[in-house]
């Protein structure tokens, strides 16, 4: 059919449809259509020779020509136009899938305008594109891993879920979202729930205490199960996995001890003997023991300070606990015992115990230092470390005598190697013993000399003996004073008990036969015929 003739035939019809109320060719204003249909959006009843023409003008209120030329082309292939004797069609060939036009178009089609010129009427004909719920929203992962600290307020956002994604364009963004139970025996509902019906806030509704999961045997993981749902029913379910954080919000413990170690100090006993030295072993209820509840840092001990001093005697094994006596044990008392949290924390988390330290009840002593116990008694003997004072004693006992009995003999060595026996004469072989007994037999014989010389003047016939003191005056030379007093050093070191004494000389002592007042030198010669054993016959003045 000539085009020409197909306008001037629509031209008339509307001409003739405009005489009416809604116009001689009766064409609406508005249509309707589902972005998932395709069909008739006009079919009026105008005569062959009446002008008609359609034409798009306006795409979600974008003028044609400022849309591209692919564009426009794009959208002109939905839409179809058939005019027969009395009828004309337009139809939607394509469905005006919205999804599909924000792909190729670059925009979301919710409008399309078509300009009909119908004999001398034009109308404007709006082609509403209606959404279709076609798909539903979905997660945008179906397994949620979140950590939730134990120290969370109640009622506070654990989780936001922000990714749901939904296909259907101009979807309404308004969703519905519940909490429903998984698994039972990690059933989370009880602490995890939604804020609201429309909020994709995630809230704790109840206290978390990781510490009290754990004591309970339970695994500290909770699960459950979030729905969202659209306006067109359509939903989507996604797991979430709640893991609960341990936090260091918990004091070391002494183990045994209290029941509820924030409410009390606990109180060890360790009896002893007195002057112990050395760890304490006997300690009751049981080893001084402390372990952090949160079970994320080890424990520090150290001895805190009295104001009487008394922790000065001991020392303990930071890492260990064990306690030790630096000095012997003399007097009860109490330590004050600290285990802290060995922690980067600068105010790390500790507990404090009491140990008191008794002297056995057998061997209690009184006090000296004024110190008196402030918790209870225990009657437990520990003789262990006595026996092993009295042990170091002994050893300490025994090294002193011996050493004593080895200076002792030593000693007596020596002095046996000075002492020579009164028979040894002839057996020394020192040239210094044999020299001074040279020297000593020629002193005697001088003095020997001088005393005959004496015994001829008046005072010597009278039977009278010069002092000892005038001997050297009798010699009268330097050479014998320096020889007796030679010899006199020489008597010291060769006589026993030789001394010199200020007296004069008794005569009778030279007239007797036995001269068992002097002791004889015991390096003595036998044949030496100057002894004084030997009595001296002088006659006239002569020596015989």
């Amino acid at each position: 059919m000539d085009r020409g003739y197909f306008g001037a035939g629509l031209l008339v019809f509307l001409t003739l449809f405009t005489t009416q109320s809604e116009g001689v060719c009766n064409v609406p204003n508005f249509v309707t259509i589902k972005e998932n249909v395709m069909g008739n959006i006009l079919n009026n009843s105008i005569a062959n020779d009446v002008p008609f023409t359609s034409d798009i003008t306006e795409v979600s209120g974008i003028p044609m020509h400022s849309l591209g030329y692919e564009q426009a082309q794009k959208i002109q292939e939905y839409f179809s136009s058939i005019r027969t004797n009395v009828t004309v069609l337009i139809n939607v060939v394509k469905p005006l899938d919205k999804e599909s036009l924000i792909v190729t178009m670059g925009l979301i089609v919710s409008n399309i305008k078509l300009r009909i010129t119908c004999d001398k009427d034009i109308t404007d004909m709006t082609v509403i594109v209606e959404s279709v719920n076609e798909f539903p929203p979905k997660f945008g992962k179906s397994y949620y891993q979140i950590n939730v600290s134990e120290t969370t307020n109640v009622n506070s956002v654990v989780y936001t879920i922000n990714d749901i994604e939904d296909r259907d364009v101009d979807e309404s963004l308004v969703r519905t979202f519940s909490v429903v139970r998984d698994l039972p025996e990690f059933d989370g509902t009880p602490y995890f729930n939604m804020e609201s019906g429309s909020s994709p806030n995630i809230v704790l509704q109840q206290t978390l205490d990781y510490d009290a999961i754990v004591a309970a045997g339970e695994i500290p993981i909770y699960l459950v199960s979030v729905v969202v749902e659209d306006n067109g029913g359509r939903s989507d379910k996604a797991l979430f996995n709640f893991t609960i954080i341990n936090e260091d919000d918990l004091p070391p413990a002494f183990i045994p001890g209290c029941e509820t170690p924030s409410a009390c100090t606990p109180t060890y006993t360790s009896v002893v003997s007195v002057g112990h030295i050395g760890p304490l072993t006997n300690i009751t209820p049981g080893i001084v023991n402390a372990a952090d509840l949160d079970k994320q840092h080890s424990v520090i001990y150290s001895i805190v300070p009295d104001s009487a001093g008394y922790n000065n005697d001991f020392i303990i094994d930071a890492d260990t606990g064990v306690l030790s006596a630096r000095f012997p044990i003399l007097d009860t008392g109490v330590l004050n015992i600290k285990a802290t949290e060995n922690s980067a924390s600068p105010n790390p988390k500790y507990a404090l115990a009491n140990i008191l330290v008794q002297i056995a009840s057998n061997q209690a002593t009184n006090s000296t230092s004024g110190r008196q116990p402030t918790v209870g008694k225990s009657t437990v003997e520990d003789s262990s470390d006595m026996l092993t004072i009295i042990i170091v004693i002994a050893i300490v006992a025994v090294l002193v005598i011996g050493a004593l009995i080895v200076v002792l003999i030593c000693y007596c060595k020596r002095q046996k190697k000075k002492l020579v026996n009164p028979g040894d004469g002839h057996s020394s072989t020192s040239q210094e013993a044999l020299n001074a007994e040279k020297e000593l037999s020629s002193s005697k014989q001088e003095l020997l000399q001088s005393y005959s010389l004496f015994m001829t003047t008046p005072e010597g016939k009278n039977n009278q003996l010069p002092p000892i003191g005038k001997v050297d005056m009798m010699t009268g030379t330097d050479e014998f004073k320096k020889r007796s007093r030679r010899r006199k050093k020489k008597e010291l070191e060769i006589f026993d008990g030789t001394k010199e004494y200020e007296m004069e000389a008794d005569i009778d002592f030279f007239k007797q036969g036995s001269k068992s007042k002097i002791k004889r030198s015991t390096r003595s010669i036998k044949d030496q015929k100057l002894d004084p054993k030997h009595w001296i016959t002088v006659q006239d003045g002569y020596l015989e």
